[in-house]
This record gives C-alpha cells, structure tokens and sequence, in this order.
C-alpha cells in the first residue's frame, strides 16, 4: 500500500514537472517595453532618404537636405503610447484623451527633449505608405526635413501610425 501510495506521488510529481516545463518553455518571454509591430530600418531608411534628398513640401516650401535621424526606443514607446490610446478611445489627434501634447508624453517616457516634432496617420498598413503619405501633407513633411531633429521613434496599433522626432537636451 505504502509503495502503491509513493508510486502514485511520484507519477503525480513527474506530471506537474511535466505541465510546469510545457508552461515555461513554450511561454513567451517577459515582455519588455521594446516594440517589434514597425520595421524600424525600412523606416529610416524612407525617412533618411528623403532628408538625404531635400523635398518639396508644398506649401511650406522647399526644404535643403539635412542630416539623417538615428532610431531611438524611448521615441518610439512615446509613439507607441498615443497609438494605443487612439486605438483603445477611437479617435485621431495629437492631443491625447488626457489632453496630453507630445511633449508631455515625452516627458513621461523621461526623454528630456529640446525640439520635438509628431506625425500621425490612419488608414496605411505599410511602412513604405505611411511615410509617403506623411510626405504629402505638409505639415508632416516639415517634420520630417526638420534639420534640428536628430532622433526617430515610430510606432503602429492597429491602423494608427505615431512619429515622433526629437532632439536631446
């Protein structure tokens, strides 16, 4: 009886062993903030290209080429931020639904900026799209041939697109 009794805890062992090591093998790893939705090199290379290049951006004018931007994560979680909420609360703006501006949001990622600039889009589902549609409009093609920018975060939930340059103090 004793034997049958350990037998049975050890086949009841190995099988919570056995669910314990499918759960952590196939689990994801912690989530860390760094996001993987946007191709961020297709994404600078569109963007730098273009400043490389110098644009005409309508109504505002013809910018001179300048130099490239560099990716950088906290820009990007910044985006990332306001792309949720516009997701999640269903509207389209850069004033968050906490009346927050970019620089707010900035700010809250602790990104201690100088200048600051943001594109939203709607609507586009590649990258190559959204950038040329930032580029038609021109407000967002300033942005993006703004010589004192020096950095680049981009983010995307679901069809909303958030850009966000900066520079550093």
């Amino acid at each position: 009886m004793i034997e049958l009794f350990q037998k049975s805890v050890y086949v009841l062992l190995l099988s919570w062993l056995a669910l314990f090591c499918m759960c952590t093998i196939g689990a994801p790893e912690m989530e860390t903030e760094r996001i993987t939705e946007v191709d961020r090199e297709l994404l600078l290379q569109l963007v730098n290209s273009v400043r490389a290049s110098g644009c005409d951006c309508k109504s505002e004018g013809f910018f001179a080429p300048t130099s490239p931007v560099v990716w950088n994560d906290t820009l990007e979680l910044a985006a990332k931020d306001h792309c949720d909420d516009m997701l999640k609360n269903k509207f389209f703006s850069h004033t968050g639904s906490d009346d927050s501006n970019p620089g707010v949001r900035l700010a809250r990622r602790n990104y201690s900026w100088t200048t600051y600039g943001e594109n939203i889009s709607h609507g586009h589902q590649t990258e190559r799209s959204v950038v040329e549609g930032w580029i038609k409009s021109a407000g967002h093609c300033r942005n993006i041939m703004n010589p004192n920018f020096k950095e680049m975060g981009v983010a995307k939930a679901g069809d909303y697109w958030t850009q966000v340059f900066a520079a550093h103090k």
